[in-house]
């Protein structure tokens, strides 16, 4: 069985400061990019196909 869950993922987080002219951290921004690239469909192969179709989203 294939596990629908994995996925290469890829998170960057960048950090940028700003300053005051004495020196002192006026403004601190963080930006984070998070990618994910899921597996290709198997069906019949994946833990998550049930009566024909993918149940990815939730148990029923």
């Amino acid at each position: 069985m294939t596990c629908p869950y994995a996925a290469s993922r890829k998170i960057i987080t960048q950090t940028t400061f700003e300053y005051d002219e004495d020196g002192n951290q006026i403004v601190q921004q963080t930006v984070e990019t998070n990618t994910a690239e899921f597996l290709k469909c198997e069906k019949e192969q994946c833990g998550a196909w049930r009566d024909g179709r993918c149940r990815y989203r939730g148990i029923e």
